[in-house]
């Protein structure tokens, strides 16, 4: 199984570095992807991710019904707007929270958000969930933090729902940090909804389960998650579908740190079985929204799965749909560039992983120096220099050296 090792000098911090004018990297369209998370605006084709940000501000301006609480799996890291505005050279956008762009670039969305955070002790519960959760998907975590302040035990469902999503944030932030667990673990006992209880107790098991952590802590959070589930039927059949999903998916990254494959494919199966469920429940735009993420999801988690062990789980045309549903993402492009490397497409692997960088952030930069590997693989040196040379436009810290090529590889 091809292994695509990244190295950089983290000596320099990536807010530190110096991007000089781009030799390979279409900085024009790496800015119009990600134009979501560096204006508010709209884009397509566009990481799906970043569309969640989107959702949330037409509510701030009216063109989109108030809807919270709001159910993304994923938030985004701490640096990854500022990635994407360093490496698109868009230096003008770099702000540490949303009053800190300048009027002249602040469209009508960047400026409700702007205005309903100095409007913040006024706002009403459900706006001020849907205001941290923006913030949250627009990676400003420490304001987050600053704004909501002291988390504490509340009764009613959109207060704990703040609390969540403040959580999600300060983990963010500094995941060596205490509070965000103890906030997840009274939630995943105390709270109102059954699909809050769920998933905080699954944040508990991801954060357990990842890089070597407390397995025994992992599994007592995901008994928890389990009994939360119990309950969704009181949830709307499409929301118990999707929160089902998720407790299936993180299931299966628990029972894969165990090393026991099948039960880790099983409950992959069941991921996908009951997001097929709620694509069947009344379809909105919302819903839609929602199932789309968590597909994307389930698909890049079949694929890691079928590329670590070598064997075939993952539906035969999973590679086909992750494309369509989320065709400039970097993180699953990345995906699906290693497991076709795994099955010996270097071409097929080059191409995803080349279409990945041209979306950026440090998964971006680590994808072309994954595609250089491909070419080199491909006899094709000219190719290789060309992708580390777009890896180092995206990662001036790269550490990049030619691979050796075995006589006849790649052929």
């Amino acid at each position: 199984m091809p292994k695509f090792a990244y190295h950089r000098d983290d000596s320099v911090s990536f807010g530190e570095l110096r991007f000089a004018g781009p030799r390979v990297l279409d900085t024009a369209e790496l800015a119009r992807r990600w134009r979501a998370w560096i204006d508010l605006g709209d884009a397509d084709p566009a990481p799906l991710r970043s569309r969640h940000a989107v959702h949330l501000a037409r509510m701030l301006t009216g063109e989109a019904e108030e809807m919270a609480p709001n159910w993304f799996a994923t938030v985004s890291v701490t640096s990854s707007r500022y990635q994407v505005v360093a490496q698109a050279r868009a230096v003008g956008h770099r702000c540490e929270r949303p009053a800190g762009l300048a009027g002249r670039l602040r469209t009508p969305r960047w400026q409700a958000l702007v205005t309903a955070l100095e409007r913040w002790p006024a706002l009403p519960p459900a706006r001020r969930v849907v205001v941290v959760a923006l913030l949250t998907q627009l990676g400003f975590h420490r304001h987050v933090v600053s704004l909501v302040g002291t988390l504490t035990a509340a009764a009613d469902p959109l207060s704990q729902q703040l609390a969540y999503e403040a959580s999600r944030a300060a983990y963010q932030l500094n995941r060596a940090s205490p509070v965000p667990a103890r906030v997840f673990g009274w939630l995943a006992e105390n709270a109102a909804r059954p699909a809050l209880r769920t998933l905080a107790a699954l944040q508990l098991v991801s954060t357990r389960s990842r890089g070597g952590g407390d397995r025994a802590e992992a599994a007592r959070w995901l008994a928890a998650a389990r009994r939360a589930a119990d309950g969704l039927d009181a949830e709307p059949d499409w929301l118990a579908h999707l929160v089902t999903s998720r407790y299936h998916r993180a299931a299966a990254l628990h029972e894969l740190s165990g090393g026991d494959r099948e039960p880790v494919v099983e409950h992959m199966r069941l991921a996908l079985s009951h997001d097929e469920d709620m694509a069947r429940c009344a379809p909105d735009p919302v819903r839609a929204h929602y199932r789309a993420e968590n597909r994307g999801l389930v698909l890049e988690a079949h694929l890691k799965l079928d590329t670590l062990t070598g064997e075939a789980s993952a539906p035969a045309d999973a590679v086909a749909q992750l494309r369509a549903l989320d065709p400039v993402d970097p993180e699953p492009l990345y995906a699906v560039g290693a497991y076709l490397a795994g099955r010996g497409d270097w071409e097929g692997a080059r191409g995803a992983f080349r279409r990945a960088a041209g979306s950026g952030t440090l998964r971006g930069a680590m994808a072309a120096a994954a595609a250089a590997d491909c070419s080199e693989r491909l006899g094709r040196p000219g190719d290789a220099e060309e992708d580390r040379l777009l890896c180092l436009d995206l990662d001036p810290a790269a550490r990049l050296t030619a691979r050796p090529s075995p006589a006849g590889e790649g052929r």
